[in-house]
């Protein structure tokens, strides 16, 4: 009995080292530097996690098949159907968190559940962008089905039934300790991947089949991982008095206004011939941007669309490495940009082409008073992908709510086409589409012509005083020692009012458009983490996390600090394409008057953010 348990457990560990070496092998050599040896290293590191899963699983087909264990076939044929669907498990879970690793840099957590009523888009987009990998985990799947079926047989139980008890108490108390990681008071978190003491090497150890396994047992109520320190109240009030907040809020003399925020789904400027790109993808922004306010480069506080929402709307940033959405920080009290402007008699609205699902329901959760996705739109013939409705579909859409209040508007449009791969014809594909950068360039072109047709419609549409907002929510690229995977497009552009076409000699975020918004309608807020554009002496800096490091950017210049230590871990010349990066030393008094103002920015947001006391920022 013993013998067969063991033979199942070889099976599932076998299968996961094969899997994770299959597909994050192919992510780690196709977006990172890290090397043969240390990939073989941290994998070899991460096994225990493996076998985590294997006892796991093991134990739980032991349990679930003993009450037929007495019919033998029966038990077989289900022994046999128990494999199979561990083994579709583990290289599933795989190969779909290597995805959502390759597009957010970061593995599947909380984000797990940010996935709700979008099952079907998310599948569909695996397959039609990333069908290689779904093709290798369909062959993977069936070599293990008939290797485990011929070689695997059902568990045998012992003679004595005592001697079968004793074993199955065994193999359930290895189980336990296996799933606390030995004799602590809980079960081991999948982030003690990181004891092994390296980011990069911890990104390689983790295990998808049990981190997934993970965060959908514990529920997105209590997911969600801190990785700052906790700051004492006299802390606070030191780094309070350290960043100088001297802002008060103003809302008494704002002008009814019209304000337009367009998140232009997965942009990114690494395609854009105005951010320095050898492409010209997207040849109306670029000349829009000429007469915009805009600046030199900006940068995505997050890599899902609720956490560009959230920064851009309510200037915090997210937890480091994670979202608010989802977890238990989006039941926290916020006043963000939507709820403040319908205090003040501006009617709120958001917009999408998709289902509405988490991101229309977050929305709301911020002050937006309506919120329309796909199945709100009457279909009148408009160009559909995997996810809904393309630009054009949504842009009308939009177009349509705006003319039928009278009130000021205050209106966010998430934008559909980028957010999938397909196009109508084979003739918009100008960029082509045999590889992935290709087909990511044709789809974005497609999608700037659609936005200079909503532009055009905007202007004849509207006599009023508008703000238009273009920025990306964030990316769609992997990272590869470079800053492609945040560096991303913004301008800010007047209908019917002046505002002074002007590029910014510096680096900017999602955390400042609410009070740049602000600004021009003549108010400003006390808790907002941002700062105006408009500021005739804007000195903040940029920010982004990846898992537990914080990024911090001005003046062409990046500093990497560790959130949990608060220890500066290296330091970047930005490229004048505001992507590429070279290293330099970290002595020069720049870099070090950058990395304590990243530091106390990181640990007072932070803390703000966890406490709930945002508005006390």
């Amino acid at each position: 009995m013993f013998l067969s348990l063991s033979r199942v457990l070889l099976s599932f560990i076998l299968l996961a080292v094969i899997s994770k070496v299959t597909f994050l092998g192919w992510y780690e050599f196709s977006y990172t530097t890290t090397s043969l040896l240390e990939f073989f290293k941290a994998t070899a590191w991460g096994v225990r996690f493996d076998l985590t899963v294997a006892f796991l699983l093991s134990c739980l087909g032991f349990l679930l098949l003993l009450p037929i264990a007495p019919f033998s076939k029966a038990h077989q044929l289900c022994h046999k159907v128990w494999l199979v669907l561990c083994g579709a498990w583990i290289i599933f879970t795989t190969v779909g968190d290597t995805i959502y690793l390759s597009q957010a840099s970061r593995h599947v957590t909380v984000d797990l559940h940010l996935g709700k009523g979008m099952e079907l888009e998310l599948a569909t987009t695996a397959l039609t962008q990333f069908g290689h990998l779904i093709l290798v985990a369909v062959v993977l799947l069936a070599i293990y089905s008939y290797v485990a079926i011929r070689c695997v047989p059902a568990i045998r139980f012992a003679n004595k039934w005592y001697s079968s008890i004793a074993i199955a108490l065994v193999w359930v108390l290895l189980t336990v300790t296996a799933v606390r990681g030995g004799f602590s008071d809980k079960p081991q978190s999948p982030m003690y991947a990181y004891k092994i003491g390296d980011v990069n090497q911890a990104r390689i150890a983790w295990s998808a089949p049990y981190g997934i396994t993970y965060y959908s047992l514990i529920g997105e109520d209590k997911s969600g991982h801190r990785w700052t320190p906790e700051q004492s109240l006299e802390a606070m009030e030191d780094l309070r008095q350290q960043l100088n907040r001297t802002t008060s809020t103003q809302l008494e003399t704002l002008s009814d206004h019209d304000v337009i925020v367009v998140l232009l789904e997965s942009w990114t400027a690494v395609d854009m011939k105005s951010y320095g790109s050898e492409f010209d993808s997207t040849p109306f922004f670029d000349s829009l941007r000429e007469e915009s306010l805009t600046t030199t480069s900006f940068y995505s506080n997050g890599f899902r669309t609720v956490e560009g929402v959230f920064t851009t709307m309510c200037s915090h940033p997210n937890p480091v490495g994670g979202s608010v959405a989802g977890s238990r920080l989006e039941s926290m009290p916020y006043q963000c940009l939507p709820q403040v402007l319908k205090e003040q008699g501006w009617h709120t609205t958001f917009v999408q082409g998709s289902g509405k699902g988490m991101v229309g329901a977050f929305a709301q959760a911020l002050g937006f008073t309506d919120s329309f996705g796909k199945f709100d739109y009457e279909d009148v013939g408009q160009e559909q992908n995997y996810w809904g409705y393309m630009d054009d579909g949504i842009y009308d859409f939009a177009l349509e709510k705006l003319a039928s209040h009278s009130q000021p508007q205050f209106m966010v449009i998430n934008t559909g086409t980028t957010h999938d791969s397909y196009l109508p014809n084979e003739s918009d594909y100008a960029f082509g589409k045999s590889t992935p950068d290709e087909t990511r360039r044709s789809v974005v072109n497609y999608s700037d012509q659609s936005l200079e047709r909503f532009v055009s419609k905007l202007k004849a549409q509207t006599d009023k005083p508008t703000l238009l907002v273009l920025v990306a929510d964030h990316t769609m690229v992997g990272a590869r020692s470079d800053l492609r995977h945040v560096s991303i497009p913004f301008l800010m552009v007047g209908i019917n009012t002046d505002l002074a076409p002007q590029e910014l000699d510096v680096a900017g975020s999602h955390k400042d458009i609410a009070p740049t918004i602000m600004d021009w309608l003549g108010g400003q807020v006390s808790w907002f983490s941002g700062r105006s554009l408009l500021s005739s002496n804007y000195q903040q800096g940029a920010d982004f996390t990846v898992n537990n490091q914080f990024y911090w950017a001005a003046q062409q210049k990046l500093v990497r600090i560790n959130a949990t230590s608060g220890e500066k871990e290296a330091c970047y010349q930005i490229g004048d394409n505001t992507t590429t990066l070279t290293e330099q030393t970290c002595d020069s008094p720049e870099f070090q008057t950058m990395y304590q103002q990243g530091k106390r920015y990181m640990l007072y947001s932070q803390q703000h953010l966890f406490d709930g006391t945002t508005q006390q920022y």
